[in-house]
C-alpha cells in the first residue's frame, strides 16, 4: 500500500477505516467543476441597452473585420510579453469509510507556470509544482477545523520525507484539503459524486495558484499596460466558490489591481454565455468570418464587470465544428469603465498574430491555440513528475 493509506490505517482511532484500491490516473478532462467550460452562469440581465456593450464605439453590424494593415503593423511588436497556464493531474489512491459511507482519497499534482518573450524568442519563466491530498471533511471526526488538516499534512510529510520519492524529487504535500458534503443539486452526479468533489477541490487549488502567480508577477513589475501584458490561458472570471482560500484576499481589491493588464483567452467556451442579453449570440459567433470579431459585450459576474468578445483566428481547413477556430477573449473592466474600441481592435490584431505559427498535429485544439500559449502549456506539462512514480509511492 502507499504512504497515505498506510498513515491513515496506522493513525486511525477506529472511527475511520481505510482501503487500498487499484490506484489510477484520472484524466484531466474528467468533469471537475460540474461544467464543460470555464464559463459560469450569467445571472444578470442588462435592461439598460446603453450598458450592454463594453466598448466606447460599438459597431452596428454583427461582426467587424480586423484591418489587415493593423495586423501587419503589429506582427513584430506584440503587446504580450508573458503567457501563463495551469494544469494538474489527479490520482485516486484509496478509500476511507466513515459512518458507513465510503469516500475516495485523491492526490493532485498541480503545475502553474509562465513563459516570457524576449525579442522573437519564447523563454522559460517559472513553474510552481504542488502536491495536495483531498480528503472528505468527515475525516475530521471531532470537527477541529483547519488545524486538524494542517496537522495531518505535517504528519504525512514526515512519512514522505523518509521515502526515496522525496530524496529524488524533494517533493512533499503542500496541503491536505477537504471536500464537503453533497448538495441537493449534486445528488444526481452518480456514484462518482464524491470523487468529483475531490477533483473540484484540487481544481480550485490550481486556480488559486494561478492567481497567486499573477499577483507575484505584478508585484515584481513584470506585467504592465504598455508592452508587457499577460495572456492567461482560460477564463479570468474566477468564481468565489471556486477557491480553497478562506480569507478571500484574492477576491476584491487585490484582484482589481492584479488583473487590469491580463487578457484571458479560452479555447473552449459556452457560445450561449451572453444569450440573456444578446439572444442570437450563438449564431453571431458561428458566422464570424476569418479575422473578424464580435462586438465587445459587458458581462457581469459576482459584482465584477468584464469585457468579452470573440475572434475567428483563421480560416481553418476541415475544422471539427463552427467554433473550432474561434477564441473567447476577456478583460477586467477596472471601475466598470468601457474599453476603447481601438484598443480592442489592437488586442485582436495581436491575438491573430499570436496564433502563428500553428501547432498542427501536436494538439487536437490547434485551430484555437495561440502558439506562445501552446508552448507554455508544453512547458508546464514537462514539469510533472511521472504519474507512475507518484501512484507507486503515494
Amino acid at each position: 500500500m502507499g504512504l497515505v493509506i498506510d498513515y491513515i490505517i496506522q493513525s486511525s482511532d477506529g472511527e475511520v477505516k481505510a482501503y487500498d484500491s487499484q490506484k489510477r490516473f484520472i484524466d484531466e478532462t474528467e468533469n471537475d467543476t460540474f461544467g464543460e467550460f470555464d464559463d459560469h452562469i450569467n445571472e444578470v440581465t442588462i435592461k439598460d441597452k446603453s450598458l450592454l456593450y463594453a466598448e466606447d464605439k460599438p459597431f452596428k453590424e454583427s461582426q467587424k473585420k480586423i484591418d489587415p494593415d493593423l495586423i501587419r503593423k503589429k506582427h513584430n511588436k506584440s503587446l504580450f510579453k508573458y503567457f501563463l497556464d495551469g494544469t494538474r493531474q489527479v490520482y485516486k489512491v484509496g478509500d476511507i469509510a466513515i459512518d458507513g459511507v465510503v469516500y475516495p482519497l485523491a492526490v493532485g499534482q498541480i503545475i502553474v507556470g509562465y513563459c516570457g518573450r524576449e525579442g522573437r524568442d519564447i523563454k522559460i519563466g517559472k513553474a510552481i509544482r504542488k502536491l495536495v491530498l483531498a480528503v472528505p471533511v468527515q475525516y475530521d471526526t471531532k470537527e477541529q477545523g483547519q488545524n486538524f488538516f494542517r496537522k495531518k499534512c505535517e504528519e504525512i510529510n514526515k512519512k514522505v520525507q523518509e521515502s526515496l520519492f522525496y530524496q529524488k524529487f524533494h517533493m512533499k504535500f503542500s496541503d491536505v484539503i477537504s471536500y464537503g458534503n453533497i448538495t441537493d443539486k449534486q445528488v444526481e452526479m452518480g456514484r462518482n459524486k464524491y470523487l468529483r468533489l475531490a477533483i473540484s477541490k484540487i481544481q480550485n487549488e490550481m486556480l488559486d495558484q494561478e492567481r497567486l502567480l499573477v499577483e507575484e508577477m505584478v508585484l515584481n513589475g513584470l506585467v504592465s499596460n504598455d508592452d508587457a501584458m499577460l495572456i492567461k490561458d482560460g477564463s479570468i472570471e474566477y468564481k468565489e466558490d471556486f477557491t480553497n482560500r478562506p480569507d478571500k484576499e484574492l477576491a476584491s481589491a487585490v484582484f482589481n489591481q492584479n488583473f487590469r493588464d491580463v487578457v484571458g483567452v479560452s479555447k473552449l467556451f459556452d457560445p450561449e454565455l451572453l444569450s440573456r442579453n444578446e439572444p442570437h449570440i450563438g449564431t453571431i459567433i458561428a458566422e464570424l468570418k476569418p479575422m473578424h470579431r464580435t462586438k465587445a459585450y459587458r458581462y457581469i459576474h459576482e459584482g465584477k464587470s468584464y469585457c468579452v468578445w470573440y475572434i475567428r483566428l483563421r480560416n481553418t481547413i476541415n475544422r471539427s465544428n463552427s467554433y473550432s477556430d474561434i477564441i473567447k477573449v476577456e478583460m477586467f473592466m477596472v471601475g466598470n469603465k468601457v474599453k476603447q474600441s481601438a484598443l480592442i481592435d489592437s488586442i485582436s490584431a495581436h491575438l491573430i498574430n499570436e496564433a502563428y505559427p500553428v501547432c498542427y498535429g501536436k494538439d487536437a485544439r490547434w485551430a484555437n491555440h495561440l502558439y506562445p500559449v501552446y508552448v507554455t502549456e508544453a512547458f508546464c506539462k514537462s514539469n510533472f513528475v511521472d504519474e507512475k512514480l507518484i501512484i507507486k509511492i503515494i
